[in-house]
């Protein structure tokens, strides 16, 4: 899990998928902007799974005191695409096949405030891959950490884990 607030060197800021650092969630000072509505990925599994994985997530969100998260479409994209490189290649982790990190692929797709993100494989359901990031305490900290303000969610069907999730989360 990848989490901007970590003071932590470039390779622990970008840690394995199965990393356990727990990362510090503070408040941030920075405004909450509106953003444009979420797109969708044209599938409609796809689709009903990025929006029940929002559903769970801001659900929990407001039952810990946190306002609920926005879909910002620049991080589903850069979620989106993550998911899709990682089920391509059959591989899991925050660096991308051609070695970019978390902040590098939102920031590619225009969104420069990046705050953290989640990656999950082998769960088949979105209430499979909610729970497990619940139960990690880095995970849940990116989660119910209320500095965050916006949010980007992309799944991938297929690969060696038959499944792909990442959440991206951003400061505004």
């Amino acid at each position: 899990m990848f989490n901007s607030q970590d003071n932590a060197t470039a390779s622990e800021a970008f840690p394995q998928a199965s990393g356990s650092a727990t990362p510090g969630a503070t408040p941030s000072d920075r405004p909450s902007t509106p953003a444009p509505k979420a797109t969708k990925s044209g599938n409609s599994k796809i689709d009903r799974y990025e929006a029940e994985i929002n559903r769970l997530v801001n659900k929990a969100r407001v039952e810990h005191g946190c306002a609920p998260l926005h879909r910002d479409p620049r991080l589903d994209k850069a979620a989106r695409l993550h998911s899709q490189d990682m089920a391509a290649h059959s591989h899991y982790s925050h660096t991308s096949t051609n070695g970019k990190g978390p902040k590098e692929r939102m920031e590619a797709q225009g969104y420069d405030d990046a705050s953290a993100e989640n990656v999950d494989a082998w769960p088949t359901t979105p209430q499979g891959a909610f729970d497990a990031w619940m139960h990690s305490p880095g995970h849940r900290a990116n989660l119910l950490g209320c500095h965050s303000k916006a949010t980007g969610i992309g799944v991938a069907l297929g690969g060696k884990h038959r499944a792909y999730w990442t959440q991206d989360f951003g400061y505004k």
